[in-house]
């Protein structure tokens, strides 16, 4: 009996040794693996994002491109429907836009600006389709070779004109009334003298063609196709945006708790082998230990 026991528990640590190596063998296995997929996904989804991300970048960077244009588009065009909202009438406002729908004003002239020297000045005015510039009058300083701007009626209708004033003429002292002409020699002069009241506004400046684009918005509805429709589409493209951005975002979460999941699994593996590991070696201990105490002493008989 004596004979066997050292047999059994030779086996046994035999048997116990095998899960050991087993254990420890695979552990490696099982604590680097994870680390080095991890290490290598985000290298080669990096590498394939970087391209894409310049590229959306570029894209990015041109879409706001085009929506503060729109932006800015439509502003400028509302102030200018603001600035001069019919075609026989003048804005309140200080700042009047008036497209020149005729082509009276192209072309110069010399006029005598000074009678009692006899100074003279060459104007020249704009092309049909111009687009004036023009301020609130100044009554008190009208003069000869301002370029002014009057209603004048044709038939049973009122409409704007622009003409240059050729003559002052005092009807009696304290009152008088203002000859004008367009500056193209095949325009006559105005049949009526025109009272200070009857001037709307000052030139200022003009900018050439701009003209028919204001008078092709104000007629109609014209202003639908560049205002409503282009500030519409920026709103539905930016309502995309907000829910691409919210998708993103929830996917991103799922991502990271999917990370998150299969790191505690990994964590939970590792953990068990641990725990299998150090069992295994205490088990060995106490089998070690209990063999010690069983074998004989020096001098005592086996």
């Amino acid at each position: 009996m004596e004979d066997k026991e050292p047999m059994n528990t030779e086996s046994v640590s035999e048997e116990i040794v095998k899960p050991e190596e087993s254990p420890t063998e695979e552990t490696p296995i099982v604590t680097e693996a994870p680390a080095a997929a991890e290490n290598a996904s985000p290298e080669t989804t990096d590498e394939e994002e970087k391209p894409l991300s310049k590229k959306k970048k570029i894209v990015n960077g041109i879409l706001l491109g085009v929506q503060i244009a729109l932006v800015l588009f439509a502003i400028i065009l509302t102030l200018i429907m603001i600035l001069n909202p019919k075609q026989d009438e003048v804005s309140g406002a200080g700042i009047k836009l008036l497209p020149v729908l005729s082509d009276s004003m192209d072309g110069e002239r010399t006029l005598v600006i000074n009678e009692e020297t006899g100074e003279t000045k060459t104007f020249s005015g704009f092309p049909q389709w111009a687009l004036v510039i023009a301020k609130t009058p100044d009554y008190d300083n009208l003069k000869v070779g301002d370029i002014v701007t009057f209603q004048d009626r044709i038939g049973d209708k009122l409409r704007l004109n622009t003409h240059r004033i050729i003559e002052v003429v005092e009807i009696e002292p304290g009152l008088v009334k203002y000859r004008t002409q367009g500056d193209n020699p095949e325009y006559g002069v105005d049949t009526t003298l025109k009272l200070p009241g009857d001037i709307k506004a000052v030139y200022i400046t003009h900018i050439n063609g701009l003209g028919r684009a204001l008078y092709w918005i104000r007629e109609g509805y014209h202003f639908i196709y560049v205002i409503i429709i282009p500030l519409g589409l920026l709103l539905i493209y930016n309502i995309y945006l907000v829910a691409q951005i919210v998708v993103e975002s929830k996917m991103k979460k799922a991502k990271a708790a999917a990370a998150e999941d299969a790191k505690a699994a990994a964590l939970a593996s590792i953990d068990e082998e641990e725990i299998k590991r150090k069992a295994i070696e205490e088990y060995l201990r106490q089998q070690a230990a209990a063999n010690a105490s069983t074998e004989p002493k020096d001098g005592e008989d086996k």
